[in-house]
């Protein structure tokens, strides 16, 4: 909070970065991203498929 109420209070996240990333030669090639990101939303769709089945059920 204090770092926004310092930008006064603008919500412009541009100023937040991952450091970690800051050599582009050793990030994944873009398949491999589109891919991972398709596994995990996979993942998460599965998840609420189970979410919605319990709900389903105790609303019966």
């Amino acid at each position: 909070m204090n770092a926004i109420k310092e930008r006064g209070y603008k919500l412009d996240i541009t100023w937040l970065k991952d450091e970690s990333l800051e050599d582009s030669e050793e990030l994944p090639e873009p398949q491999d991203l589109a891919k991972e990101a398709i596994g995990e939303l996979a993942m998460v769709i599965t998840d609420l498929q189970e979410v919605v089945k319990m709900l389903e059920g105790n609303g019966s």
